[in-house]
């Protein structure tokens, strides 16, 4: 079967997202309240972005706080810090699925899987006189992404660099925004990444500065720079993965494909039911019957588009549909 896929590791779609909040009002109370809105916000267009277009982010955002929180089912404390006017915290948001689903089905929203990519992330601090800090204590900006952990954004795993010896002895400092392309290759193969970022904080602009490689591309970013890690976050935030980029850029209407399928039924009425729901799709076609005996039915059809939205239709209307080997079971 086809599907948006490139060379990878499979991402199970997550559900979940972890999201970092700093937010400054006229109470801690009213602070909170905004920093949670802020992250269910955040949340919900990571998890979207990692099964989905940057369109469909989009279209997710017109919708303000209220319809939102229909699609949260958790909020989780797993940091906080508060004073009188600021609330600072790392927060677990979780999104009930079956209903996100529905709601991309039914507004055209493609649900897409992807393959991880693994991302390496170099924070590089200039000060003020042009020295480059990368290992020296004094990098305060590699400690804030440091404080971050493990990240996943969309279908990116992003991982800080490292301080070790194999890394010191091969990133030189007034190399790193030029590497030429065996220096990169021994660098992403030891870090065990596809992606490098290198992020530079640089204290005399008081901007953050982004290059990407393998691509080349840099990004003058309007960050205004400080040293909390929100600017850490906003700067993770413009992460592009040439994954995801790849995916969207793929067309919709791909070849169409057969898939055999499998379903159990109690009785008669239930099998005519999912026969009929899946005729009046318009990426089911041509259902054929290949046998039918004791309350279960093989059949096969041919499917256009993204399986996984098919699948996601399906879960609307009650059914699940897993792939087992080469056929598919429906129930």
């Amino acid at each position: 079967m086809t599907m948006f896929l490139v060379q990878g590791v499979w991402a199970m779609p997550r559900f979940d997202a972890d999201v970092s909040v700093d937010v400054t009002a006229k109470t801690v109370n009213e602070a909170k309240q905004k920093a949670i809105s802020k992250a269910m916000r955040e949340g919900l267009s990571e998890i979207v972005s990692s099964i989905s277009t940057e369109a469909s982010v989009k279209e997710l955002n017109k919708l303000n706080d209220n319809q939102l929180e229909h699609f949260i089912t958790g909020v989780m404390v797993l940091m906080e810090k508060t004073s009188d006017v600021r609330y600072i915290a790392d927060l677990k948001i979780s999104v009930d699925e079956k209903l996100l689903k529905s709601y991309m089905a039914e507004n055209n929203m493609p649900i897409i899987l992807r393959a991880e990519q693994q991302v390496s992330v170099l924070p590089v601090l200039e000060k003020e006189d042009g020295t480059l800090y990368i290992w020296e204590e004094e990098n305060f900006w590699r400690q804030a992404f440091l404080e971050k952990r493990t990240l996943h954004r969309g279908n990116m795993n992003i991982k800080v660099m490292e301080k070790n010896l194999g890394n010191i002895a091969m990133i030189k400092a007034n190399r790193i925004f030029d590497l030429a392309d065996g220096e990169l290759s021994e660098l992403l193969s030891f870090n065990h990444a596809e992606v490098l970022y290198v992020v530079k904080y640089a204290e005399k602009e008081g901007k953050v500065f982004i290059k990407e490689y393998p691509s080349g591309k840099i990004q003058e970013t309007n960050i205004i720079a400080d040293r909390s890690g929100e600017t850490a976050d906003n700067t993770l935030a413009l992460f592009k993965s040439g994954q995801r980029a790849a995916v969207e850029d793929t067309p919709a209407n791909i070849m169409p494909e057969r898939v055999e399928v499998v379903y159990s039924y109690t009785r008669l009425a239930e099998w005519i039911a999912l026969k009929k729901l899946l005729e009046d799709n318009p990426q089911a076609q041509d259902i054929k019957l290949i046998s039918m005996a004791n309350g279960k039915v093989h059949f096969n059809f041919q499917y256009s588009g993204v399986i996984e939205r098919l699948q996601g239709m399906l879960e609307t209307n009650g059914y699940k549909m897993r792939q087992e080997g080469e056929y598919y079971v429906i129930y």
